[in-house]
């Protein structure tokens, strides 16, 4: 009799698995990560920067999408496995690239040693003209204190500008003028030396015949091009440091675990079989297996099935209720973990998002394929291939280990008559 009332207790879909909120049964069979039928999802759109990669990253889901694992499997289907596919479409594409921008940056090496080549020759030649003070001069500018390490760029540039002056024979401010002539418009710095001073025109001609000196002149845009590389390589830095705080193995309880999550999953593990909500559950429990087999006593023989009562299934309502109660407690907490650290992988990346937009405005600014330009280029590649440190939060949000309702309703088979 005892049997039979039990049996009445379970679903018919479920009659092989023991019905009791024992230690095993909750932990063992009520306590779930999930595992989903992911057949036909398609990708979402790849993403072609790290900007886009940012901007489609969907929101942590809601409470009540992680208390069934259900709803788990509709917002993976809907949200999650479309993105981390896209992205893992992404890191392909990009990884494939690797190669190539190696090559580019040999190349650029082996052309910027060639223009290092060529300034050494022409400053000699400017040198040999009396046009520019030799390595020598320099050296003794340094010797007598007129130039220090301690000096800004523009107390540098004036004590230079003095000693450049003699050597073409105007004064301080004329070549002051020239110079910012230069910077601005070559092509009217050439005329106005041409015009105003024929005889340090010859002997500017002459000493850089045959030099290409735009080739020759440092890149105006490699101190950005520099700041930015050391804004990547900090980046990195504090990618590494979320990642290192969010994984990093911990004791939790004599137990050995990886990460914000396996510590907080042991938690709630044990926290559950102590918790009120179990503990009700436990007495609705017991109630009604009394109730069961007293009502059990009373049905005629029948070889039918027979519906479960009324106030069986207002029981099992009961019980529901206090799963979610417990549920909603557990997932708040959960999830507010997982959107402070997605938070924390997002903010990394749109920092890095920018860099990379910048760079490539930077680099359309002038000739292209600049070593520093593609050494940055190298370094945001290291970023697309942890693209998925984006979706980490996420995919552990959808592990959050719901608690599974009760069957309400169904029908057994007593074998009675």
């Amino acid at each position: 009799m005892a049997f039979a009332a039990l049996l009445l207790c379970m679903p018919l879909l479920a009659q092989e698995e023991e019905y009791r909120y024992s230690d095993m049964m909750v932990k063992d069979l009520m306590y779930v990560g999930g595992s989903f039928n992911l057949e036909g999802v398609k990708a979402a759109r790849t993403p072609q920067t790290i900007e886009e990669a940012v901007a489609a990253l969907p929101e942590i889901p809601a409470v009540e999408t992680v208390m069934s694992l259900e709803a788990k499997e509709k917002a993976i289907r809907a949200t999650y496995q479309p993105y981390k596919m896209a992205l893992e479409q992404t890191m392909r594409r990009v990884q494939n690239k690797d190669a190539e921008i190696r090559a580019r940056m040999d190349a650029a090496h082996q052309k910027q040693a060639q223009r290092g080549q060529q300034a050494m020759q022409q400053y000699q030649s400017n040198v040999n003209a009396g046009l520019m003070p030799s390595q020598d001069e320099m050296m003794a500018l340094y010797m007598s204190g007129k130039i220090t390490e301690n000096m800004s760029d523009e107390q540098m540039m004036d004590v230079m500008a003095g000693e450049f002056a003699k050597k073409w024979g105007i004064s301080k401010e004329e070549y002051l003028k020239i110079m910012g002539m230069a910077n601005s418009n070559p092509k009217q710095a050439e005329a106005y030396i041409k015009s105003n001073h024929p005889d340090l025109y010859k002997r500017l001609y002459a000493a850089n015949a045959g030099y290409n000196t735009q080739e020759v002149a440092d890149d105006p845009r490699d101190k950005r091009f520099g700041e930015i590389g050391e804004a990547l390589t900090k980046a990195l830095e504090e990618l590494e440091a979320v990642t290192d705080e969010y994984t990093k193995i911990q004791v939790n309880n004599g137990s050995v675990v990886r990460g914000k999550f396996d510590a907080f999953f042991e938690q709630l593990y044990t926290e559950w079989p102590k918790s009120s909500e179990s503990h009700q559950i436990d007495a609705i429990e017991a109630a009604l297996e009394k109730r069961v087999e007293a009502w059990y006593q009373t049905l005629p023989p029948s070889n039918t099935e027979t519906p479960f009562p009324a106030w069986w299934t207002a029981e099992r309502k009961k019980e529901n209720a206090l799963i979610d109660q417990w549920n909603r407690r557990g997932a708040e907490k959960w999830l507010a973990r997982a959107r402070d650290y997605q938070g924390k992988y997002k903010a990394v990346f749109e920092k890095v998002a920018a860099l990379e937009a910048e760079n490539e405005a930077l680099n359309n600014q002038g000739a292209p394929e600049n070593l520093i330009y593609l050494q940055n280029l190298h370094q945001i590649n290291v970023f697309y291939g942890l693209l998925f440190d984006l979706s980490v939060p996420m995919q552990d949000a959808f592990g959050f280990p719901c608690i599974e309702h009760v069957e309400t309703d169904g029908a057994a088979h007593l074998g009675k008559g």
